[in-house]
């Protein structure tokens, strides 16, 4: 049987960071190993970049600061996106698969009709969001608006988790719902078990909703516990400048992905604060490295207890003070934090890319 072949509309894609551009890149990657002939349409962010084995199409010359804004995106940069995909899906009618990633959402509906009618649609959600946006009230009420739309526009959907598949299904009465997990290399974060022993590590990006402010105030001057912050983004300037001369806390900025897997392994906790996460890819590196993961409860922090369980692999602090005394007190008992990272070890290996790509070249084939 032929393979079918995939287009796939993603706003951002390697080389650029993000938890959703890494699960694209590592499963279209691999799919096209598999033998699919997989096609990419995407923005220039931050530049353009081939990736072997895949046709990268750029549809807009955007910069990135066209496109984004802290914590968000522009609107008009938004439809530019939505509006120039649609014309190269216009000239792309061949295909069997037309995947779309979640974010902005407005490509989704403004694509929609250019799918031709032989061709199988997906997509794929990293959250449901509709509460958060209508609690930010002004446009982003039509935002929620273009959720709904999307989640009844499309003939297949694809949660990165329980809980996203769940509240798809209660919110917006969606029934084909397929949960495809984000994945880790977890050959290449395999640890030696060599930790630096008060090491914290966040890696990812730098933005509002991350929380790494809070973070960086609440663990400056402390003498047992170092800080490193890994990743880029538009707080990263105002990050640097709450410093002020500290000692404990370290911030790289971007690093290539074999500093980052020697970063990770070396260190001692994993820390993600965010206060909207979907599932955190950055985690389960942390957890394939043997190293366990603290994070914050809240309400669209959906990575506490679906992937970080507390008190197996790691600690669901319920607020920042809470997380640093949880480190503090893993700080002076081995004993519980190597029971947690041999569970965190464990529970990765679950989540292996290959095994993820595995099981969405079986549903692309099935459909």
């Amino acid at each position: 049987m032929d393979l079918p072949s995939i287009i796939s509309v993603n706003e951002a894609f390697y080389p650029h960071e993000g938890g959703a551009e890494k699960r694209s890149y590592e499963i279209m990657t691999r799919l096209a190993k598999k033998g699919f002939n997989v096609k990419v349409l995407t923005n220039p962010f931050p530049e353009t970049k081939g990736v072997e084995g895949i046709d990268v199409e750029y549809v807009t010359k955007m910069r990135e600061d066209h496109y984004f804004k802290e914590g968000s995106r522009k609107l008009m940069g938004v439809l530019k996106f939505a509006r120039e995909s649609r014309k190269a899906l216009l000239q792309n009618r061949d295909f069997d698969i037309y995947h779309f990633d979640e974010f902005p959402l407005y490509h989704g509906i403004r694509c929609n009709d250019s799918i031709p009618k032989r061709g199988k649609s997906f997509f794929t959600w990293h959250e449901v969001l509709k509460s958060f946006y209508e609690e930010r009230g002004g446009l982003w009420r039509i935002v929620s608006g273009w959720e709904r739309r999307v989640s009844r526009s499309f003939q297949n959907h694809i949660a990165v988790s329980g809980t996203v598949a769940s509240m798809l299904r209660d919110t917006y009465n969606v029934k084909n719902v397929s949960v495809i997990e984000n994945g880790v290399d977890t050959k290449a974060f395999e640890s030696n078990g060599k930790k630096t022993w008060g090491k914290v590590v966040y890696v990812g990006r730098i933005e509002p909703h991350k929380q790494i402010d809070v973070l960086v105030d609440k663990f400056k001057g402390m003498n047992d516990l170092r800080l490193d912050i890994i990743g880029n983004g538009s707080q990263i300037g105002h990050l640097r400048s709450r410093l002020n001369g500290c000692q404990n806390v370290r911030i790289h900025g971007h690093l290539d992905f074999p500093d980052l897997v020697r970063e990770v392994k070396d260190s001692w906790l994993f820390v993600m604060p965010s206060n909207r996460e979907g599932f955190s890819i950055a985690s389960l590196e942390a957890m394939a490295s043997s190293v366990p993961v603290l994070t914050v409860d809240g309400r669209y922090n959906l990575a506490a207890n679906e992937i970080i369980r507390d008190g197996y692999n790691g600690i669901v602090s319920q607020d920042f003070d809470d997380l640093v005394s949880n480190a503090k007190k893993l700080y002076s008992d081995e004993g519980s934090w190597k029971t947690l990272s041999s569970n965190a070890k464990d529970f990765s290996k679950n989540f292996d890319w290959d095994v993820i790509a595995n099981r969405t070249a079986d549903l692309f084939k099935k459909n």
